[in-house]
């Protein structure tokens, strides 16, 4: 099916699925109007604009690559964080995300990138865009003082990012057909209630326990599942440097996510602080 077409229909599923499950609860509810700068935050740019520019650039950069660029987003969390808020990471953090980025150079390997192709080069670099909302997203998530849960919202940022979704895809794609059979059933019923109901309550739900930057980190372990999927489905090169990245963002993710919880655990038996949003930037 068409890109965007898919989009919608993925963004489309997760929306009916959390509908259903909120009503089942008795939880479906409008919106606290307090929360809707982060419901536009988390549906117009991490859902939205991020499910456009993947679909988008998968027709031009590798799957397994494309995992590496939009997972390079625990580096530009601590970018803005140094710069806009002026927090410098922790030792745990920092180990985690030296580790990891080591990892993800090693995984992001320049000779594979097709440098005449104008088509690629831009995906590219809107994977890398993706990234850093992304990341924006996720200090927002983190610092957002929430009156509802994030699960009561999930319909209402999955709606912002089905609208312009949807838009686009009739104004690029129209007349485009889809061909339905079995594997497209399976592929919708994946993407729409796990890989994006799901998931995106789940990211959020992870980043507002352990912070943006320990979060982060953990999420690296995804362009290793990129990039084994891209090898062993659809027969992407994998060498020997790809296989030294997975063990160094693996302890990356170890380092950040097992000393976050070591953190947490002290930190339950001192005095109530937020790690991330009163810690000194010194």
């Amino acid at each position: 099916m068409p890109p965007l077409t898919y989009a919608s229909l993925r963004v489309g599923g997760g929306l009916l699925t959390m509908i259903g499950l909120l009503a089942a609860q008795g939880r479906l509810r409008r919106p606290d109007p307090a929360n809707l700068p982060i419901m536009a935050s988390v549906g117009l740019g991490q859902i939205g604009a991020g499910v456009a520019i993947q679909v988008l650039a998968l027709q031009v950069v590798p799957a397994g690559r494309s995992a590496v660029l939009l997972y390079s987003m625990p580096l530009w969390v601590a970018v803005l964080l140094a710069i806009v808020f002026r927090i410098r990471p922790r030792r745990n953090e920092l180990i985690g995300l030296v580790l990891g980025l080591a990892g993800l150079a090693g995984l992001l390997n320049p000779a594979v990138i097709d440098w005449q192709s104008a088509a690629e080069l831009l995906g590219t670099l809107g994977l890398l865009l993706n990234a850093v909302i992304w990341a924006g997203v996720t200090i927002h998530v983190r610092r957002h003082h929430w009156t509802q849960a994030p699960l009561e919202l999930q319909p209402w940022m999955l709606l912002l990012a089905l609208v312009p979704l949807v838009v686009l895809a009739v104004l690029l794609e129209p007349g485009r057909a889809i061909r339905w059979e079995p594997m497209t059933i399976l592929i919708l019923f994946y993407s729409g209630p796990l890989a994006t109901a799901f998931a995106y309550w789940a990211s959020q739900a992870i980043t507002r326990s352990l912070g943006a930057q320990a979060s982060g980190t953990g999420f690296l372990a995804t362009p290793v599942v990129g990039l084994v999927s891209g090898a062993v489905l659809l027969g992407e090169s994998l060498g020997v440097i790809d296989v030294i990245g997975f063990v160094l963002i693996l302890a990356g993710v170890g380092a950040s996510t097992l000393l976050a919880s070591a953190d947490s655990a002290t930190m339950a038996a001192s005095p109530a602080t937020d790690p991330e949003v009163q810690r000194s930037p010194g």
